[in-house]
């Protein structure tokens, strides 16, 4: 009789079907729009069945949401030691990351479907790799004694999510150097005050 820690029967996942399906939604998403990218759409894209699909995902919201939210070939930065250029950088890539098809046509679709508190804990965990190497990276600024300790963290990325989102769903995307200059300062300015 196999113990409660035994494996459970069966192959385990295939990263590469769990890259096809994501790469397949961001493509669908970007092409045919929220409302068309279909699980089956998706599994015939990505050249699985639907029963593959809700074995990885346990609905198109959760499987959108991670297409849309989930890595997406972006890395996080690596800290340089220099806080303000840190911070710019990683507008760069919040602002990169919004304004993909996927994301652009995603959101939208995403934040009307996402009124569960099911679907919000979904969208935390997530973003939860993304959220700590965020805060490693003002940790180890109070560490070294470029920034004061007690900067509101949560706030902080908060703050550049929500307004690099913002600014790539509605914005012209021409004033991105200067967007990511200004939105640097405002957040090394919240994160060098402290509390």
């Amino acid at each position: 009789m196999p113990s409660e820690t035994s494996p459970r029967p069966g192959r385990p996942r295939d990263a590469d079907k769990d890259l096809a399906v994501l790469i397949a939604a961001r493509q669908l998403l970007a092409e045919v729009g929220y409302a068309q990218a279909t699980v089956v759409a998706i599994a015939k894209r990505a050249g699985v069945n639907t029963p593959a699909i809700y074995r990885r995902w346990p609905t198109r919201q959760a499987l959108l949401e991670e297409a849309v939210h989930g890595p997406g070939g972006h890395t996080l930065p690596e800290p340089t030691g220099d806080l303000r250029a840190d911070l710019a950088t990683w507008v760069r890539v919040f602002l990169a990351r919004a304004d993909s098809p996927a994301a652009r046509a995603g959101v939208p679709g995403l934040l009307a479907d996402s009124q569960t508190e099911e679907a919000r804990r979904r969208l935390l965990a997530i973003g939860t790799p993304v959220r700590k190497a965020f805060a490693e990276l003002l940790g180890s600024a109070v560490d070294d004694g470029r920034i004061a300790l007690g900067a509101d963290v949560d706030l902080i990325f908060e703050i550049l999510s929500g307004t690099t989102t913002f600014h790539a769903l509605l914005r012209d995307a021409e004033e991105g150097e200067d967007f990511v200059a200004r939105l640097a300062d405002a957040l090394y300015v919240l994160a060098s005050a402290g509390r």
